[in-house]
């Protein structure tokens, strides 16, 4: 009745529509949100979901960063001389929602964990300052200003 090619075609055909029409395998479109709302209503398959998408925030490319001496900070603790703190943009800093949220800056492919303890008010954007036994995990002091990225753990 059917030739073998048109046979073949209208199985290749079926296969793809089956295909297309199956449910997505991670439960549904992933759709990022600012709010900090869980998508844990979205759940097709029986499947216990929790995820929170305010720790999903992008990486930092290409971010200017300087050394400051820390100390007492905008967070309201005090960094010890020692510490790997970071002090974010006011607009990252976004008044505190940050502070003691782990981070990781990476320079020249050399990755260092710290944590968010401070504004630093003259930086825009991505910019930060981190604290001097940062930097210097990352680049000589006499270098003064690297460009890396950063991002939340």
């Amino acid at each position: 009745m059917f030739s073998p090619s048109r046979s073949f075609f209208l199985t290749l055909l079926t296969v793809t529509a089956a295909a297309f029409a199956a449910p997505a395998p991670h439960g549904g479109a992933y759709h990022p949100s600012s709010t900090g709302v869980t998508h844990s209503h979205i759940n097709r398959h029986n499947v216990a979901l929790d995820v929170d998408v305010r720790g999903l925030e992008k990486r930092h490319d290409n971010a200017r960063f300087t050394y400051y001496d820390a100390g007492e900070n905008a967070c309201g603790s005090v960094d010890d001389g020692n510490a790997f703190v970071i002090a974010l943009s006011p607009a990252m800093y976004n008044n505190g929602a940050h502070c003691f949220k782990q981070v990781t800056v990476m320079y020249n492919g050399k990755k260092v964990q710290a944590t968010v303890t401070d504004e630093c008010p003259g930086c825009t954007d991505a910019q930060a300052d981190l604290s001097r036994p940062l930097f210097q995990s990352l680049a000589p002091l006499d270098k003064g200003v690297i460009y890396g990225s950063w991002w939340f753990d």
